[in-house]
């Protein structure tokens, strides 16, 4: 399955294409601004079930087996800068704390260069579902849950994502070098596209 979507500078327009294309329903705007570029193709494997969620993951990630009860899904994702990985996470119904409360928590996860801008929280909601999600990029500091990375990552980048719909809400949190992350924006932005709450 392939997506087109837009370049890896037009964080709304690149949504707004592959919702278009995905999403059934009405959708609304998207938080959060950027130009349209020309569109590229992001390739997605067959979607997979996981804690009642269909979600489909970039087709060159390689999907990990699970460490921890905790997380529902793992994949490595591969880049110029060297592997990053993705861990998705399911607390049941109304379980995790919610978005802002995540965002905040994925905020204090990561120390920002100096004089770099605050990280904007965008949004995106269609067919029920509704995705929230932040970039960050700097310092992302180690876990002290067992999650990647387990020592400081300079020049790191981590991305973070809300899932809503009835059933949820999901979390899943991209963490890897800048480069690689950088890479993969468009590759992360397709997934969420993707998801949907089963049944």
């Amino acid at each position: 399955m392939t997506i087109p979507i837009a370049g890896p500078r037009g964080r709304a327009p690149a949504l707004g294409l592959t919702l278009l294309l995905l999403a059934c329903g009405a959708d609304a705007p998207a938080e959060g601004g950027g130009a349209q570029e020309a569109t590229a193709a992001v390739e997605l494997s067959e979607p997979i079930s996981a804690s009642g969620l269909s979600i489909a993951l970039p087709a060159a990630w390689n999907r990990l087996e699970p460490r921890s009860a905790m997380r529902m899904l793992e994949a490595q994702i591969p880049g110029s800068g060297g592997p990053g990985e993705i861990s998705a996470y399911y607390f049941g119904p109304g379980g995790g704390g919610g978005a802002a409360a995540n965002v905040e928590r994925w905020k204090s996860q990561v120390v920002l260069e100096p004089g770099a801008p605050d990280p904007t929280t965008q949004s995106r909601e269609s067919g029920g579902v509704r995705r929230t999600w932040i970039e960050l990029e700097g310092t992302v500091k180690a876990s002290t849950i067992g999650s990647f990375p387990t020592t400081d990552l300079h020049d790191g980048a981590l991305f973070g994502a809300v899932i809503e719909a009835p059933g949820g809400p999901w979390y899943l949190r991209a963490v890897g070098p800048g480069a690689t992350m950088r890479e993969q924006r468009q590759a992360f932005l397709a997934m969420l596209d993707s998801a949907r709450p089963e049944g």
